[in-house]
């Protein structure tokens, strides 16, 4: 059997130059090339096959996280409104602070002014309504609210031993309605019945005595304000400077 070429003339010629290691050389290159290829697109899709995972994980929480603050929003959806209706309600929350009777400081200075010969039994006290339309004072032009509470004491002053004359024991009540008169809480001190006991083996010789007082009410003498947050120390320091803008304030009736 005899082997014909049928290639054309110039071909056969091109392929007889070209020499058999050559193209092995760029079949395996080729090969390389398809091996590395292949390789990178396995990478690749490793790759974002993991990155896919990952974004599904977070996608997951991220889901969580929304159902978890949707529930949180439906427990706290009564409250949606609550600024709300505390901004309405502070005004008034603020006239009644302002205008309240501050009967802890009236109590606490009381306790220092009492003399020493004198004790009280009961008192009977009335404040001055609060007046939520009242404007905010200060200084000494404080607005003081009218009509004036009122308050009675009941009690009894000692007799003094050094002493043996028929005003022993009513000294010690003028004293008391001095000091009385003189308190920043109270105006106009009255002395409404005074009589020596001389029947009480306690106290023999002792003066029973009813004194009556008005009760003074400085609007915003102690804030115009309630305080939401807390304010630490500056709130005492902010009593001290009302307290003592309310010993500069005049109070009707009274003469410094």
């Amino acid at each position: 059997m005899r082997r014909v070429n049928l290639l054309p003339p110039d071909d056969r010629r091109w392929r007889a130059t070209v020499p058999v290691t050559t193209r092995t050389s760029i079949t395996g290159l080729l090969l390389i090339l398809g091996a590395l290829l292949v390789m990178v697109m396995i990478g690749l899709y490793l790759f974002y096959f993991i990155r896919i995972g990952n974004e599904e994980e977070q996608i997951a929480q991220t889901d969580q996280n929304v159902a978890r603050q949707q529930a949180r929003l439906e427990e706290l959806a009564p409250y949606k409104d609550l600024q709300a209706r505390m901004d309405a309600k502070k005004p008034i929350a603020d006239g009644i602070f302002r205008t309240r009777f501050a009967w802890d400081e009236f109590l606490n200075g009381l306790a220092f002014v009492i003399p020493e010969a004198t004790a009280l039994d009961v008192f009977t006290g009335m404040a001055t309504p609060i007046n939520i339309t009242a404007p905010s004072g200060g200084g000494a032009q404080v607005q003081t609210l009218d009509p004036p509470g009122s308050i009675t004491f009941s009690g009894f002053a000692r007799r003094d031993d050094r002493l043996d004359n028929k005003l022993n024991g009513y000294r010690n009540v003028a004293d008391f309605m001095l000091r009385m008169n003189n308190l920043r809480y109270l105006a106009n001190t009255n002395l409404a019945a005074a009589a020596r006991n001389d029947q009480d083996f306690v106290a023999p010789g002792a003066v029973t005595f009813e004194v009556n007082a008005e009760l003074v009410t400085r609007v915003g003498e102690f804030g115009d304000e309630i305080q939401l947050t807390d304010t630490g120390g500056d709130s005492g320091g902010d009593n001290v400077d009302d307290q003592a803008q309310g010993e500069k304030a005049s109070r009707p009736g009274v003469e410094r």
